[in-house]
């Protein structure tokens, strides 16, 4: 279905599922804080004892990283380039996006630790 489609569309569709997939746990989360009689540390910890919360809260730290992973794809291809930088483009461009998969790559690893 998607094999038609150029680089630059599938990473756009990406984009949009995951930002789908972010509102509907945000929309979630958000009906659970508003309808629960009384939030305090028993009423989260039961919420997150349910398998289908954890797992859906998994999905929603990936979807996320992959939003953010691509999105500043974006933003650094665009601006962190030779032709506004010179020779430190590129630099930029590889400092940038280190730094981000770093800071992904804990975020996630940290969420899914505590979820789990």
């Amino acid at each position: 279905m998607f094999s038609s489609l150029g680089h630059g569309s599938k990473e756009f569709l990406t984009i949009r599922a995951c930002a789908l997939l972010i509102l509907l746990y945000t929309l979630y989360l958000g009906s659970f804080v508003v309808l629960a009689h009384e939030v305090n540390f028993n009423t989260w910890s039961e919420f997150f004892d349910n398998t289908f919360n954890k797992i859906f809260t998994s999905i929603f730290f990936l979807a996320f990283a992959v939003h953010t992973w691509l999105g500043t794809w974006a933003v650094a291809s665009d601006y962190l380039t030779p032709r506004i930088f010179g020779n430190l483009g590129r630099i930029l461009y590889i400092s940038f996006r280190s730094v981000v998969a770093a800071i992904i790559a804990l975020v996630l690893t940290w969420a899914i630790i505590i979820i789990w």
